[in-house]
C-alpha cells in the first residue's frame, strides 16, 4: 500500500474506495467482505484497499506498458505462459495464494498482497493471464463499472468453462483497458482465446492457424471509439509481439522464450533501469506457465533469465 499510495500520489484513495465499494458490492458483496477482512487482518484502511484493488483504473493511460503472453493450443491440449511485468519496489508484495470458496471452484492465484486476484488456473480447467493495455478512454474509477482485478477474481472463483468466462468479460463493464486471455478446456476439447477489454467494448482475438496466440501491451483488434494510446508511447510492445511469436514459432519453448532480453532495454525479460523516473521503473517481477488441464501452474520468481520454474503444490488438486 505504501508503493501504492506513492504511485497514486494525489489520487482520492478512500473515496475512490467508495465507488468501488458500491461497484463491487451490487453484484459480488462476499468480496467486498473479503476485502474488508484482509485489510482489518492487515491493520489497513478497507476504502484504501479497495482503491488499490483498482489500481489499474486509478493509474490511468499514461502508464508504461507491462507483461508478454504466448498462449497454445493443439491436439496436446492447452497452455498458457506469460511474464509479469511491473514497479521492482512491488517485489515483497507478490504471492501464491490458493482458495476454496464455499459457493464456486478452488482456485490458485499468482497476485499482489491485498488484491483478489491476476494470473491463476481453476479446478473446472480455466486459466487466465493479463496485459496491461490503454486507451484514449481510460482513467479513474465508476459507478457500475468492475475492476479488472476483480474481474479475473471472478473468472477463477466463479466461471466454470471458458465459455462462461467469455460471458463474463464481454458483458463487463469497464474504465481501464486491459487484455484477458483464457486457456481452458471445453467438453469437446481444449481452447485459447484473448478478450481486449476498454471503455469503448470488448474485442476478441484468436489463435493464428498454428494455434498460437501472442499479446503483449497493444491492441490486435482495432477498439471501438477509443485510440490506442501504447504503441506510440512504448512501441517496444510491437517488438516484443513479433519476437516472442517468432521464438515459439521455431519451437523454442515458452519458459525458454520468455528470458528473452529482445529488445533491450524494454525485453521481453526485463531489468529495472535505475536512471529511470521512479515512477516509470519496470522489471519482470515473474514469470507463470499454466496447463488447465492437469491443472498446473509452474513459477519462476523472478525473471525467467535467472530464476529457475518449479511446480508450484495446488492443494485443492486431485493427487
Amino acid at each position: 500500500m505504501a508503493v501504492y499510495g506513492r504511485l497514486l500520489e494525489g489520487a482520492d484513495l478512500r473515496g475512490a474506495g467508495a465507488v468501488v465499494r458500491e461497484a463491487i458490492g451490487a453484484r459480488f458483496p462476499d468480496l467486498v467482505d473479503e476485502v474488508e477482512g484482509i485489510a482489518a487482518g492487515a491493520g489497513v484502511r478497507a476504502d484504501e484497499l479497495l482503491a488499490i484493488n483498482a489500481r489499474t483504473e486509478l493509474l490511468g493511460p499514461g502508464v508504461a506498458g507491462e507483461c508478454s503472453v504466448a498462449a497454445r493450443v493443439g491436439a496436446g491440449g492447452a497452455s498458457l505462459a506469460q511474464n509479469w511485468d511491473w514497479h521492482p519496489d512491488l517485489r515483497a508484495s507478490r504471492v501464491v495464494w490458493s482458495v476454496e470458496p464455499s459457493g464456486g471452484p478452488p482456485f490458485t492465484t499468482v497476485t499482489e498482497a491485498g488484491i483478489l486476484g491476476k494470473l491463476g488456473v481453476n479446478a473446472p480447467g480455466v486459466a487466465c493471464g493479463l496485459n496491461f493495455l490503454t486507451s484514449s478512454g481510460d482513467g479513474g474509477v465508476a459507478a457500475g463499472a468492475l475492476p479488472i482485478h476483480v474481474l479475473l477474481r471472478c473468472v477463477l472463483d466463479r466461471c466454470g468453462s471458458v465459455l462462461e468466462a467469455l460471458a463474463l468479460l464481454m458483458g463487463a463493464r469497464v474504465t481501464a483497458s486491459s487484455c484477458v486471455t483464457l486457456a481452458g478446456v471445453e467438453p469437446a476439447g481444449p481452447c485459447v482465446v484473448a478478450v481486449e477489454l476498454s471503455p469503448g467494448g470488448a474485442g476478441v482475438v484468436w489463435p493464428d492457424e498454428r494455434g498460437l496466440l501472442v499479446h503483449t501491451n497493444h491492441f490486435a483488434v482495432a477498439p471501438a471509439g477509443v485510440r490506442d494510446t501504447q504503441p506510440a508511447e512504448h512501441p517496444s510492445t510491437l517488438l516484443r509481439a513479433w519476437k516472442l511469436a517468432a521464438l515459439v514459432r521455431g519451437g523454442v519453448e515458452a519458459e525458454a522464450a520468455l528470458a528473452s532480453h529482445f529488445p533491450a532495454p524494454e525485453g521481453i525479460c526485463r531489468h529495472e533501469d535505475a536512471t529511470a523516473a521512479w515512477p516509470d521503473r519496470r522489471a519482470t517481477l515473474l514469470s507463470v506457465v499454466l496447463d488447465p488441464a492437469a491443472p498446473a501452474l509452474r513459477l519462476a520468481a523472478g525473471p525467467p533469465c535467472e530464476a529457475a520454474f518449479a511446480d508450484v503444490e495446488l492443494p485443492w488438486a486431485a493427487p
